[in-house]
């Protein structure tokens, strides 16, 4: 129990430790006496916060593991999850803390130190009535808003991918808590996802409230502080918060049913009022970092994306040959990679020079062809795929440049899904065939769906190798352009498109360690426990456009 313990000091105990019998301490984390008796600390504690965030949500642990149980990448090496959580058939996620499919772990630990520090410095801020002054000015509502933004996100991502998550705000006496006897408060911090995301948009609109009453901006100032590398205006800071309520929102659902009862007009309300623009923070190598990106562009030799590659399973529907269609009717463990035949400028254009060696096609705009057999057939040849990703570069150069999180397509075609789910397809045309006919260079599509052309060609294609229709359409435009933005975001989206393999995990469960300390049953996801995903059923188009051709 007393590891139990240190472990959980990286999520909410964070805050506890000052009253818990604990014999860790954290220096990163000041308390609340420190913090209220020098300003500039507490604004550094709450102006670094979103780093914290931040670095989690693109970090190898989780967002690779993510990324493969979604299907968007897979790939063989043991590490951060992704061969245990891409293999076939799935399996529950082991209890065996620090274990490859235990990458969860990290994320909640990180999001909940976010939230510690955000509440530390808001409870130091109301209680010790500081004013953090900064070039002559007073900042302190600046510092407010940023740490409720900080708390809304943080908990959106936790009910985003965990069953459930404490709800923990300034307004909790952290010095009243405990955790065992009959002092087990922090039992009650523990709420279902549902709740978690309502917390997390309540405490985005006081953020949005605060900047608008007090006319709060954001300096540029890069690496640590605030967002890294942006200077936003109070409109802008607005539109940032708007986004990430509108993807709370609309990633949600965790199955079909979910998706069709969710509040779309909601999504449309905050997409309106959204960035609607690449949302892509300064990154700093060592500082501000985007993991996920370098590990999914590596070469540290001839074999570009060397670690993991793009998944057949999403980038398939491109493909012309008939072998999609093959490969998906096989057996996973029978599974081997072939050479697509494609026609979205986005994985391969004919016209380019091959790159690296003679087995290449060339280079699209986001992927590349590669044939290398990276991983050896034991772990299982369905990893293995001849497709590289290098859309924000590979190596390290792009790792000091803008580090594109949320993209405009990203904005744009959740607007479009929200338009399907309303029943105003012809609403969300325009939205799919503005990457769709300009990035990959397609036929744009229309009510009837995905068009065939001269060649005999469409993209995307159905399993069975008809062409797509426009629900169809939609989905292939969000995998291929969102991929590897976010690596949660594929996930996010295919479990509430019923697309996951059957048996994977919806969410992740609360780490083993706080499942022990709160001493509650040891429980687990996927693999036909908890919640595990259904036989897949994606062609199935949302009910208000059940009529549109191709739709079954």
């Amino acid at each position: 129990m007393r590891t139990a313990k240190a472990l959980l000091l990286g999520a909410v105990a964070l805050a506890l430790v000052a009253c818990q019998d604990m014999d860790v301490t954290n220096p990163n984390n000041p308390n609340q006496t420190s913090v209220q008796e020098s300003p500039e600390d507490l604004e550094t504690l709450i102006a670094t916060s979103y780093l914290t965030f931040f670095d989690r949500a693109q970090q190898n642990n989780a967002a690779l593991t993510a990324a493969v149980i979604s299907g968007s990448f897979g790939g063989g090496f043991g590490c951060f999850g992704t061969l245990e959580r891409s293999s076939e058939p799935r399996v529950p996620i082991t209890t065996i803390q620090g274990a490859g499919n235990q990458a969860h772990f990290f994320p909640w630990r990180e999001w909940y130190s976010a939230i510690a520090a955000a509440n530390t410095g808001l409870r130091a801020i109301e209680e010790g009535d500081v004013t953090i002054r900064s070039g002559g000015s007073d900042q302190t509502e600046r510092a407010r808003a940023f740490a409720k933004f900080v708390q809304g996100i943080s908990h959106g991502y936790v009910a985003l991918s965990f069953d459930r998550g404490y709800v923990f705000s300034e307004s909790v006496a952290s010095d009243t808590l405990g955790f065992t006897g009959n002092n087990r408060q922090v039992q009650g911090l523990i709420r279902p996802y549902p709740e978690v995301a309502d917390t997390a948009l309540a405490q985005l609109q006081v953020a949005l409230d605060i900047i608008q009453e007090h006319n709060v901006s954001l300096p540029s100032q890069t690496p640590e502080r605030w967002i890294s590398g942006l200077s936003l205006s109070p409109a802008e800071f607005q539109q940032v918060i708007h986004t990430y309520m509108a993807r709370i929102v609309a990633y949600l659902p965790r199955d079909r049913q979910e998706k069709e009862s969710a509040d779309w007009d909601r999504v449309l309300f905050h997409l309106d009022r959204s960035l609607n623009a690449d949302l892509a923070p300064v990154g700093a190598p060592g500082i501000v970092q985007h993991n996920f990106q370098r590990l999914i562009a590596r070469q540290r030799a001839t074999n570009p994306s060397d670690h993991i590659r793009p998944n057949y399973e999403t980038i398939g529907m491109a493909d012309q040959s008939g072998g999609f269609q093959e490969w998906w009717a096989t057996p996973w463990q029978n599974r081997m990679p072939w050479t697509m035949e494609v026609e979205d400028l986005r994985i391969v254009d004919p016209n380019r020079t091959p790159v690296v060696s003679q087995a290449d096609q060339g280079e699209g705009l986001y992927l590349g062809h590669h044939v290398a057999n990276i991983w050896a057939a034991e772990r299982g040849t369905a990893h293995r795929s001849y497709y590289y990703w290098h859309r924000f570069g590979t190596g390290n150069s792009w790792q000091d440049g803008p580090l594109v999180i949320i993209s405009e397509a990203e904005h744009d075609l959740l607007r479009a899904e929200a338009h399907m789910w309303l029943g105003q397809p012809e609403m969300a045309i325009p939205l799919i065939n503005k990457t769709r006919t300009t990035n990959g260079g397609l036929d744009p599509v229309t009510l009837d769906g995905a068009p065939m052309n001269a060649n005999g060609h469409c993209t995307p294609r159905k399993y069975n190798g008809d062409c797509g229709s426009l629900w169809d359409a939609l989905r292939w435009e969000k995998a291929i352009e969102t991929m590897g933005t976010e690596g949660y975001i594929s996930w996010w989206d295919r479990r509430g498109w019923q697309e996951l393999v059957q048996g994977t995990e919806v969410h992740w469960p609360m780490p083993l360690a706080d499942q022990e300390l709160l001493e509650i049953s040891v429980y687990s996801m996927g693999g036909g426990q908890g919640d595990s995903a259904p036989a897949p059923d994606p062609e199935r188009c949302p009910p208000a456009v059940s009529h549109l051709s191709g739709c079954p």
